[in-house]
């Protein structure tokens, strides 16, 4: 079993690498400080697929939370992209998520959420 599924066995998040795509500022900023705040190594924000991609990159995310609409570009091709890297993808987003994703997905958060819905997504991604 990996190091990141027995930390989220055991419902400890540090020390996981996650990516944030979100192009609203405040909700970027929330989610940051959440995340931080569990302990986990976060990249970004990135408000753009293509910022979003670089940090990927970069920073070898094991998980990515992922707005669906970033400023009317659609993420679906980011989320390809993540999920062929292997990463564990929890999408939120305002929108109706389109079936083709829930094989790409781990969970799918409607806005508004709380912290304990998408820390409690985070974990379950990670199993």
């Amino acid at each position: 079993m990996s190091h990141v599924r027995e930390m989220s066995k055991r419902g400890d998040l540090r020390g996981v690498r996650v990516l944030i795509v979100e192009d609203q500022w405040h909700v970027a900023i929330a989610l940051r400080s959440l995340l931080e705040a569990e302990g986990m190594e976060v990249s970004g924000p990135a408000g753009k697929i293509a910022d979003a991609h670089q940090l990927a990159d970069e920073h070898k995310p094991e998980l990515a939370v992922v707005d669906i609409n970033l400023k009317g570009e659609m993420a679906y091709s980011l989320i390809d992209d993540l999920h062929d890297r292997g990463l564990r993808i929890v999408v939120i987003s305002g929108y109706a998520t389109p079936l083709r994703l829930a094989a790409k997905v781990d969970a799918v958060l409607q806005k508004p959420f709380n912290a304990p819905e998408l820390l409690a997504s985070l974990r379950r991604a990670l199993l």
